[in-house]
Formats: C-alpha cells, structure tokens, sequence
C-alpha cells in the first residue's frame, strides 16, 4: 500500500506533464479517481453479463466443468496479458490505448502501418462488444416481458416476441446508454461507482440466495466432474476440441480490461490508476465469476432440463430457466426468479453503458489524430459536459447498425459479436508481440533457453520492433516481463484461433462461423485503404501540443 500511496502522488503531479510529453493537450476534464477508473472498466467487463449470456454455450459444449474450470483457466491466461497492458498503460497513459502504443513500440518502417490496423482492430472490436452487450440486455429484457406476462406457465403463455420488438428493446436500450453518457465526466464516474456496487452486492445476494431457495443441490463430484457436451448439436466427437469450444464461453466473459487505458486522460494518476484498474477488474472479475457460476450450477433441479425448449422459458435462457426452476420447485410458481434476475438484467445495461463510454472515448483518440472518416466531428469535445458527445451517438449509430441483422439471422449477429473479441484480442497481439520484441531487460532464462540463437529465430520478427529500450512507467514487470509477454502472446493466438473455427458440424451456411471472414473483412478493408490512401498522410498520433504552440507561433507572425 506504501508503493501505491506514493506512486499516485507522484503520478497525480506528473499527469498533465507527461500527458504532453507523449504530445497531447490535456482536453478532456481529468475528474475521475482510480477508484472510478476501475468501476468503469469492471462494468465493461461484467464478468455476470457475459457469463448469464453464455451459459448455454458453456453447457452444451461441456457442462459444468466447462463452466468451472474454463473459467479459471481462462482467467489466469488473461491475467497474464493484463500484466503486460498494464505495463504498457503505465509508460503510455493515453486515451489512445493500444493503438498508440504499437505506433510507440514499433520500428519506424511498420509503426504508421501497425498503429493503423491495430486502431481500427480496436474500434471495430469495442463496437462489436458494445453491440452484443446492447443486445443481451434487450434479449433479457424481453425474457423478463414473456414470462411476466405468462404468469406460472411461463414463457409459453405470455406475449409472442417477434424480431421487431426485438430490435425496438435494443434500440431503446442504446438510446439510453448515449443519454447517460451525454453527461459530465463527474456524473459518469457516478454511474460507474454506483455499477460497481450494484455488481458486488447484488452478485453476493444472487449468489447466496438462489442455492438458498433451491430445494435440491446437485453433488460437488457432478459440478466439478462432470464433462458431458451435447454431441447431437455440436456434430463433434473430440473431447479436447468441444472443451477448446468451450472456452469461448468464458473468453467473451472475460475481455475489455484495457477499457481502464482509454480513461486515462480523464483520470488522475493516470500512470498508475490505469494499470491497477486492469488488473483489479481481472481479479475482482474472476471472484464474482466463480462465485456466479457455482451458485447456478449448484442451483440446477434437472440437468436435462436446462436447455430444453419445454422448460417455463423456452429454452432461450439457462441461467434464468434454473433459477425459475428453483423458485417453482420451493414455491409452486417460479414468477419470484424475477426478481433475482434484475441483478444480471442491471449489470448488462451497466455493462453497455461502460461499453460505449470506453469505445467513444477509443473513438476520439483515433480521430484526433485522423485516422477515421469526419475525424473533426467525433474529435470534438462537447464544452458544456467536457466530453466527446458526437463520439458517443457516433457510437450508438454503429451499434444500431451491427444489430440490424438480427431481423433475419441471428447467425450474422453472433459473427458480429465474434469480431468484438477476436478485434480485441488482435489489437491486443500486436501490442503483446512489440513488447516481447522491444529491447531493454534482460531475459531470464530457464533450464531451457535457445542462446544465441534466440536473436536469429527472431531477426525477421526484429525489423517490427524498435531498438531503443522500453521507458517504464510506475508499473513495471522488470526482468519478468519477456516471460509474460511470451505466455500472454501465447494465449492471444490461441483465443483468436478458438474465435474463427467452426462451431457446429457439418458446416453449412446457417452453421457457418462468420467470425474469420469479419476479422479478413477488417484486416482487408484497413490494409487495402493503407495502401491506397492512409499511409500518404498517417504518421501516427498526431501531437496537439506541438500543433498548439505552432498555431501560436503563426498567429504572432501574422499580428507582426
């Protein structure tokens, strides 16, 4: 507590110093503390948004050890590249996150290039995020519609949801996220506070009262035991490869960490409250992840009854299809799991409001430095709130957009979200490889090392990195940190891979994973305008504190 205590000080007194050194004005009011910084970023992440809108993945494709041990696993590798973002947030606190740094760790032939479609990875990866975070909440709020209305019979009596409704409820549900977000920087960190606390106290009271309501529990050997995947559905016969799938239940759970880098302009101690918010989200997230799914799993009166589209719900929703069972097997009627429910109901519209404050502030960064189409419109930021307001509804639109195809295919729509986390995680890979590649601490070797061969494996590699040593911030791994960054690597590679492969066999175009061709889509799109147009006038992040003092310069000239 000693080394935290006096690194804010010192970070809170260099904010606006450092801020110029990396070339940035300070423009956006810096009124938020790490303790809002962090509430933010963990709203994003929502360990209960994500976990209730994947249940049913996590079930079919390998049941409750899917969803318990997946998740610990899937936490403890993301811990690993939180590690190295938050080392890298610390030497470079800006709004820009991890397009900025890759423009800074990169040689000078590939950083323009890498900067480039590491930000566009970036944006479009928040977007999709954003857009399958708005479309859980409405998804669950028009659960909450059915079986209201159907009373003790549930889902089946009550009103028929078409697509339309479906896409009203998600539309209003953005409407409503833009309107929060058009507010002062102060009241969002309100929003944020009081999200955080809503995420501990109602995921404790979830989590205790549901076990508490249900009558029967299943056995500590079925929960921690039990792999049985559904290989009717999946078309899979391999054990490993259904339990690989299955980690991207937990995977879409646990990604958007590096929303705390995009605060920083508007945080103090930018240089140390970022990195501790990335990590502290991680942590916080698997706490509340692991208690949320033991409770549920626990909860479960029929296993073969969760997914079943005679269940009181339809199938459509595991998580609220046990905790209707609980409450049915306890009362006679399961109408009270509603109440329960509003706890993750909360934390998914507390989560997409995070997710749109994060990506319009991703959004400005990029447009400040003129890399996305009408730059000056989203740059701007608005006088009255002391926030980039064209940004946010810049963001609600798009997100409009991407959901327009769940009229027709909720297919396309799930390739959509696909991209929001296969976007981040690339952006993530390159900034990860940079960071191994940079020079500066020594490697510390293992009983088996490559020597000196090392150096040649990776003399192609070499040409994307910068020479000069890694300026640590207040955060540092020190000589640790090439070891992390290799296992963070790893992981990365390895839940992008998970992301584009097939999901279902045998293949067809309904059962299609469009994620591979979204991410090539983007990859394409970015590199081709590179090529054609953007490398001619990108150069980066743009320095608004040289850009002013020109302007002044200029300005005298002409009064002289």
């Amino acid at each position: 507590m000693g080394w935290l205590k006096q690194h804010l000080q010192e970070s809170e007194q260099q904010d606006v110093g450092t801020l110029h050194k990396l070339g940035y004005k300070q423009e956006l009011s810096r009124q938020l503390s790490m303790f809002h910084n962090f509430a933010t970023t963990f709203s994003f992440l929502s360990p209960i948004t994500g976990l209730t809108g994947t249940y049913a993945f996590l079930y079919t494709y390998g049941g409750p050890v899917s969803a318990i041990w997946g998740w610990c696993l899937v936490v403890c590798f993301n811990f690993m590249i939180g590690l190295i973002l938050s080392e890298i947030c610390s030497a470079y606190p800006t709004s820009g996150g991890v397009y900025y740094w890759a423009h800074k760790l990169g040689s000078p032939r590939t950083r323009n290039v890498l900067s480039f479609v590491c930000g566009w990875f970036n944006v479009l990866g928040q977007l999709g995020s954003s857009a399958g975070v708005a479309y859980t909440t409405a998804w669950l709020i028009t659960d909450f519609i059915r079986l209201g209305t159907g009373g003790a019979a549930g889902a089946a009596a009550g009103v028929a949801i078409s697509q339309p409704m479906l896409l009203a409820v998600y539309a209003a549900v953005l409407i409503l996220i833009g309107l929060i977000n058009t507010v002062t920087v102060r009241a969002l960190g309100m929003v944020g506070e009081i999200s955080i606390w809503w995420h501990v106290i109602g995921c404790t009271t979830f989590v205790i009262m549901l076990p508490a309501v249900a009558p029967t529990h299943q056995t500590a050997e079925w929960v921690f035991t039990t792999f049985a995947p559904d290989k009717a559905y999946t078309g899979i016969d391999s054990m490993p490869m259904l339990f690989i799938l299955s980690l991207l239940g937990c995977q879409w759970a646990m990604v958007g960490y590096d929303a705390a880098s995009h605060l920083t302009e508007e945080t103090h101690a930018a240089a140390v409250s970022g990195p501790v918010s990335i990590l502290a989200t991680i942590g916080m997230g698997f706490l509340l992840g692991i208690s949320f799914l033991l409770s549920v799993t626990f909860s479960i009166q029929d296993p073969a009854n969760v997914l079943s589209v005679d269940n009181a719900v339809g199938g459509s929703n595991p998580v609220m299809g046990i905790a209707w069972d609980a409450f049915a097997a306890r009362f006679g009627n399961g109408l009270g799991s509603l109440g329960l429910m509003t706890v993750p109901l909360l934390c998914s519209m507390f989560c997409g409001n995070a997710c749109v404050t994060s990506t319009s502030r991703t959004l400005y960064a990029f447009s400040r430095d003129g890399a996305v189409p009408l730059s000056r419109w989203w740059s701007k930021v608005n006088p009255r709130f002391e926030a980039p307001v064209n940004a946010v509804w810049c963001v609600v639109l798009l997100c409009f957009i991407l959901g327009l195809p769940m009229l027709h295919s909720y297919v396309a729509f799930a390739a959509i979200t696909s991209i929001g986390v296969v976007g981040l995680y690339s952006s993530y890979l390159i900034c990860i490889s940079l960071r191994l590649l940079a020079s500066g601490e020594d490697f510390p070797r293992g009983p088996f090392h490559l020597g000196r061969w090392s150096k040649l494996i990776c003399i192609s590699l070499r040409l994307l990195a910068r020479e000069e040593d890694f300026p640590r911030g207040p955060f540092h791994l020190g000589r640790w940190s090439k070891l992390v960054a290799g296992i963070a690597l790893t992981w990365a590679c390895i839940a992008i891979i998970m992301f584009i492969l097939p999901q279902v066999y045998p293949v067809t175009a309904a059962s299609l994973n469009y994620a591979p061709v979204a991410v090539g889509l983007v990859l394409v799109v970015s590199l081709g305008w590179w090529f054609a147009d953007a490398r001619k006038w990108f150069t980066g992040p743009r320095k608004t504190v040289e850009e002013e003092e020109d302007g002044q310069v200029e300005a005298a000239k002409a009064v002289l």
